[in-house]
């Protein structure tokens, strides 16, 4: 019995860090996605955007729940969000350099957000639409 429930706590935990390491990331983009003219148009909540785009993105890091490279690349993430101009991006994605492997892939992280963005908001699209009978 203690056994079980030592798991529960361990698992427990693992999921609190994981809602605290996506706190930041998921402000970055609900700054952004506030005022999204797509979103605005097609009457997407931008809070349900940033929630899928979470949730993708995290499904592919690697690692666990928990782990502490997930937050350095939930972190590195908020920042490429986070960016005004592109010369701010260049040292955004220099800092980042070693965690993604070099400038190139961390430049190929930051665009893979677009990609999960525009999937979620392809996904939120089609369920908001009208519905077959």
């Amino acid at each position: 019995m203690k056994g079980k429930f030592s798991l529960v706590l361990v698992l427990a935990l693992l999921t609190a860090c994981a809602g605290k390491e996506q706190g930041d990331l998921r402000e970055a983009l609900l700054a952004k996605l506030q005022d999204d003219s797509d979103l605005k148009d097609y009457k997407l909540d931008p809070g349900e955007i940033a929630d899928c785009v979470i949730h993708d993105l995290t499904d592919d890091l690697p690692g666990f729940p928990g782990d502490p490279r997930r937050k350095q690349y939930l972190t590195a993430y908020a920042k490429f969000y986070s960016v005004k101009g592109s010369g701010d991006f260049e040292k955004v994605a220099e800092e980042y350099k070693d965690l993604f492997g070099s400038v190139k892939a961390a430049n190929q992280a930051a665009l893979r957000m677009t990609d999960y963005i525009m999937t979620c908001m392809g996904q939120a699209i089609e369920r908001s639409g009208p519905k077959e009978q």
